[in-house]
């Protein structure tokens, strides 16, 4: 159930997604003289509000305090066993349309993970992922990824997949349940996780949650130090948007929900993580 509801409600905070129904359904109540006065009004808000969130960037402030959370440990200093990376770059509908493999999003958690394979080929690298739909359609990400790197000759005997988490709380109990399984010994041990810097929080607390002992190690920031207003890129602004409504949403749903150790996880304070 709460699967559904995630789903559902990812939807509906979708802004962008949400922005061009709205433009749309007023078009069309424009077209009939009864409701045209209310979609003129209903236009008037839509296209007042775009702009307010782009002249104050409520988004780019939002994503910057999600990626700004965790910043990157110091690996010569970091004593880990393995590094863990999450899905979420890789496009479903892309694959199952024509086949190949389509990176469209969080090409750095990618980078990171091959650049982990390839710098410490003594200890287990692992990509979570599967499918995020409601309706599985035969996709999973970690099974495509092994396929396209086994293909390129790109994998390493250290890179491990799990094919079936659907989302975060999935992604942090199924890497879990196979590192007990393939490396109980290291079971206990600091596990660098890889993900987007403004996924981080939720990330961390769910793995946390979940009983695993994690360093972030955020990748792919998108916002800048400095707030700058008065911008005229709507586009760029509504999506900020929806990524970081998705995000603080998705914090306090976890967080109600148990999924998550706290309702904005950070860094432990020195010395709480071994």
């Amino acid at each position: 159930m709460f699967y559904f509801l995630s789903k559902t409600l990812h939807i509906l905070i979708d802004t962008a997604f949400m922005h061009s129904l709205a433009l749309l359904l007023l078009f069309i109540l424009m077209l009939a003289r009864r409701t045209r006065k209310f979609a003129l009004s209903g236009l008037i808000v839509v296209t007042g509000g775009s702009l307010l969130i782009t002249v104050i960037p409520v988004g780019s402030i939002l994503l910057h305090t999600l990626e700004t959370r965790f910043e990157k440990p110091d690996l010569a200093q970091a004593n880990f066993a393995g590094a863990i990376t999450l899905g979420g770059s890789i496009n479903p509908y892309s694959y199952l349309e024509h086949g190949e493999m389509h990176v469209d999003a969080s090409p750095d958690r990618l980078f990171a993970m091959l650049r982990f394979a390839s710098l410490y080929p003594d200890k287990p690298i692992l990509f979570t992922g599967g499918y995020g739909g409601l309706v599985s359609r035969g996709f999973s990400e970690a099974s495509v990824l092994e396929s396209w790197l086994s293909d390129s000759g790109m994998e390493t005997p250290n890179m491990h997949f799990e094919p079936n988490a659907r989302n975060t709380h999935e992604n942090a109990l199924k890497s879990r349940e196979l590192i007990y399984r393939d490396w109980p010994h290291l079971a206990h041990k600091p596990w660098i996780l890889i993900t987007s810097a403004s996924h981080m929080p939720r990330a961390v607390g769910a793995f946390r949650q979940a009983g695993m002992n994690v360093i972030a190690y955020p990748v792919d920031k998108i916002t800048k130090d400095g707030v700058h207003l008065a911008s005229l890129n709507v586009s760029d602004a509504i999506k900020k948007m929806g990524r970081a409504l998705r995000e603080w949403v998705g914090l306090t749903a976890y967080y109600w929900t148990g999924r998550t150790d706290a309702w904005f996880p950070g860094p432990h304070k020195a010395g709480a993580e071994k």
